[in-house]
């Protein structure tokens, strides 16, 4: 199923009596995604991804703009008649029943088109010769089977007679996404799904996430501000901030390509080092290093220069740059220097590269992977093309 968002705003009235001003929490957002795709929303704390899954949901309505699901519009349907799976933070699983009963609530009332058939298994069929169908109630055996094979996809089948609180983190979080999908939603959507679990256990749980997406071929809808979820499991991202949309891609060409200084320094960890420079007639400086020649003939004015840590090269032969290097941390196969240049904007410069290279703490010179250096203007923040 398509999801298509056009336009969308959402705005939270202020309070004038104590001087809080309208917030706009989303801003002409524009949005499609594909069917079949995870598509994760991506952006710190206050950027708007959760409130544009909510209006996704149902669950807020938008100031302006629509929002479509194939080719309905479901601007104004409320969640029940949107068919959509809702994960939540939380889990919100009910305590006092067990896994099976938790996974089969959302059938007990669900109502289903079925087709009509006379006793000796003749269809039913109407004036102008179409199948009759009714709406009616799933029969208990139907439930038990939808549970059983929903259960057996997201791996819980052992824990159906348990209750939540006998589960592990990792475990009600696949009883929720089971609760979810049993109902064969349109829409699977996933509220910062992994925050509560610890670091291994999140690794693991997205790589269920991704599996049971790509099984089920359900247009899923991720949000988190973890970029590293999102690069791992997404096949796109919007990357947002402050309501507005910043740059929409895969990840890994997002990576590659920030449009702007913000979706530069959101996206990478260790996160990109980010210096500032200058354009002059003979090349683009940082401090009174040359790093890089203006082939392109740019106008003289000033920059900000981003290199990502994986960028910086050691005995090539192609040193341009300077750094103090402060202290070297092993990290099994990979060493981060924790360096000091005079231009950067933070207090350390972090360089990544194999743990065969030979460096030394002190004064030295590196050189830089032209596909890992990102040049901005000072006052846009956008990208300068080299």
């Amino acid at each position: 199923m398509e999801i298509r968002l056009k336009n969308l705003t959402k705005e939270f009235p202020g309070e004038p009596k104590k001087n809080i001003p309208d917030t706009v929490a989303v801003s002409n957002l524009s949005v499609t995604i594909p069917d079949g795709k995870l598509v994760g929303l991506l952006g710190p704390s206050g950027c708007g991804k959760s409130t544009t899954l909510y209006m996704i949901a149902g669950l807020k309505q938008p100031t302006s703009g629509e929002i479509w699901f194939g080719d309905q519009d479901v601007t104004n349907l409320t969640p029940e008649k949107r068919g959509i799976g809702l994960v939540f933070q939380n889990y919100a699983l009910y305590p006092h029943m067990s896994v099976y009963k938790n996974v089969a609530f959302p059938l007990t009332n669900l109502r289903v088109e079925k087709p009509v058939f006379y006793k000796d298994g003749t269809p039913v069929l109407d004036e102008n010769g179409k199948q009759v169908y009714r709406r009616r109630r799933l029969a208990r055996t139907e439930i038990d089977a939808l549970v059983r094979k929903t259960a057996k996809l997201v791996q819980i089948e052992e824990y159906l007679d348990r209750k939540p609180s006998q589960l592990s983190g990792g475990q009600q979080q696949r009883v929720a996404i089971a609760r979810a999908l049993v109902k064969k939603p349109r829409v699977l959507l996933l509220d910062e799904p992994l925050s509560n679990l610890d670091a291994r256990l999140r690794i693991q749980t997205r790589e269920e996430i991704r599996r049971i997406q790509r099984e089920t071929g359900i247009t899923t809808v991720f949000v988190t501000h973890d970029q590293e979820e999102a690069m791992s499991i997404c096949d796109q991202m919007v990357v947002m901030k402050l309501g507005v949309q910043q740059e929409i891609g895969a990840p890994q060409d997002i990576y590659n390509n920030p449009h702007n200084l913000f979706v530069a320094q959101f996206l990478g960890n260790p996160p990109i080092n980010t210096f500032k420079g200058e354009i002059k007639a003979d090349g683009i400086y940082i401090g009174t290093d040359k790093v890089l020649p203006n082939s392109r003939h740019l106008a003289n004015g000033k920059v900000f220069v981003a290199i990502r840590p994986e960028g910086f090269v050691f005995g090539a032969g192609r040193e341009t740059l300077s750094l103090h290097v402060q202290s070297i941390v092993i990290m099994g196969r990979d060493i981060v220097l924790n360096g000091t240049n005079p231009a950067s904007i933070k207090p350390v410069v972090k360089a990544e590269l194999s743990s065969d290279k030979q460096v030394s703490t002190g004064d030295i010179r590196c050189g830089i992977r032209p596909d890992k250096i990102f040049v901005f203007d000072a006052k846009t923040e956008e990208r300068i093309e080299l």
